[in-house]
């Protein structure tokens, strides 16, 4: 999709558009609508017309809207904004705090997102149906509502962070790719019906420590081996990989890989994000400024793999001429990584999520067969990427 059919905001900077529609508490600013909430709040809105929701493509929220004079604070994304839209990418700024039911229920192109480090409780059905694959929920979410993620057949990994207490009913049902959950919860999560992982295949379960999986293993739910397997987990030895693009004049977006989850950290060394998105955007300011990246499986995080971003043009223009040409394809289906594209003069390396070496070959096989279900992390060249085989 070209850079003209994403909606692209700013985070921080204020909207200087705006218009108001024929209801007065409206707001529609840079194509995005919203509803009132009180003097210093709004809330996202769907972008109705006869019937359509019409946002579509990457889309950016900001943490603020300006109109008459007012500053206000996106706070909220109304139930349904989303629903049934064409969106395929969304980033949503720390200043939400609430996203209501079903918010992007039904949105099949939607494949990556981004959620607010203030969320407290992910609502219900907010997004069954999508094409999500990897997910973090923040540290602070409480509870995961019912059907969350229901039918969402591209999910494949998610961060469950140590606040989580309550798993609804159908908050999985039918996630028939979903092999593998990173919980950092030191007590399982209470399952609230017999139908949360419902349609769902075996699962890795990673876990902190010792006493968690034994406590996991205690449950009625977790313990239940016919559906989870579980590990702990100790990090990965694997070095990640991070591309980055410049964005026109306002934005810069960093490819993240290996379908891990990253904390990226502002030039002040405060938290920004954590995200398993597949891109993630950072504003490009008057002076150049540097991020920090930071591979985590949230109960670990990576430092010494750490990678630095920055918003100077001249240096992501710098990145991007040392790119490899081509782009490799690597996957698992069947018990065999199958990779695709030029690898000639690469190296291929496998390891398990333990950092073990499986297998260490140059790139002449574009097939390779391991013992499964397990988790591997295969590194081709430059390009590392997390697969899972059944």
């Amino acid at each position: 999709m070209k850079l003209s059919e994403h909606i692209l905001l700013p985070l921080t900077i204020v909207l200087m558009c705006c218009a108001m529609n024929m209801q007065a508490q409206d707001i529609v600013a840079n194509g995005i609508y919203y509803q009132i909430i009180n003097d210093s709040q709004v809330a996202v809105t769907p972008a109705l017309r006869e019937g359509i929701n019409h946002y579509q493509g990457c889309i950016i929220l900001p943490e603020r809207v300006y109109c008459d004079g007012v500053n206000y604070d996106v706070a909220a994304i109304a139930p349904r904004a989303f629903w049934q839209s064409s969106v395929t990418e969304v980033q949503i700024p720390n200043s939400v705090t609430m996203i209501g039911e079903a918010a992007f229920a039904d949105a099949e192109q939607l494949s990556s997102i981004t959620l607010p480090l203030g969320l407290k409780a992910v609502s219900r059905y907010m997004l069954a149906g999508t094409a999500v694959s990897h997910v973090v929920l923040p540290e602070g979410v409480t509870s995961i509502g019912m059907g969350a993620f229901e039918d969402c057949s591209s999910l494949r990994t998610v961060f469950l962070p140590a606040s989580l207490q309550t798993i609804d009913d159908k908050a999985f049902g039918y996630c028939y790719n979903l092999n593998e959950i990173y919980s950092d919860a030191a007590y399982p999560p209470l399952t609230l019906g017999d139908e949360v992982f419902d349609g769902c295949g075996s699962m890795q379960v990673m876990l902190p420590d010792a006493a968690t999986t034994r406590r996991y293993q205690d449950d009625a739910d977790w313990g239940n081996e016919d559906r989870f397997s579980l590990w702990i987990d100790e990090g990965l030895a694997v070095m990640p990989t991070m591309q980055q693009e410049h964005l026109g004049e306002n934005w810069t977006a960093l490819t993240l890989g290996n379908s891990l989850a990253y904390k990226i950290y502002g030039p002040d060394g405060y938290l920004m994000a954590i995200t398993a998105a597949e891109r993630y955007f950072l504003p490009i300011g008057a002076q150049s400024t540097d991020y920090l990246v930071v591979p985590t499986t949230l109960m670990y995080d990576e430092e010494d793999l750490q990678l630095v971003a920055t918003s100077e043009p001249a240096a992501i223009e710098g990145i991007e001429e040392e790119r490899p040409e081509g782009k490799l394809t690597i996957l698992g289906l069947d018990g065999t990584i199958y990779i695709g594209g030029d690898t000639h003069g690469m190296w291929t390396f496998i390891y398990d999520v333990y950092g073990n070496l499986w297998y260490e070959r140059p790139s002449i096989n574009n097939w390779i067969s391991l013992p499964g279900p397990r988790v591997y992390i295969v590194r081709v060249g430059n390009t590392t990427r997390k697969v899972f085989l059944n």
